[in-house]
């Protein structure tokens, strides 16, 4: 006895996700610009260099400028050892 199979090979693959179109999702963080991102790791590296205990990361927690600000922040440190 054969099992019938419900799905021939030509409704197998995308055909049977129809037509939709595949999104990215993306933080609203990431669309900041590189002009940005720039200026945040530089006034990080100025803030490292500085060396001001208790100098808090002026970006929101998480988001691509606070992150350059803190590579930067660590590489003023470097700089200024």
């Amino acid at each position: 006895m054969r099992a019938q199979n419900p799905l021939t090979p030509s409704q197998l693959g995308p055909a049977l996700c129809g037509r939709r179109k595949v999104e990215t999702i993306s933080a609203p963080c990431s669309q900041a610009s590189d002009e940005a991102t720039r200026e945040a790791y530089e006034r990080g590296g100025v803030a490292g260099m500085r060396e001001k205990p208790g100098e808090e990361n002026p970006y929101p927690i998480g988001s691509l400028l606070a992150k350059a600000f803190e590579h930067g922040y660590l590489d003023g440190q470097k700089a200024h050892r």
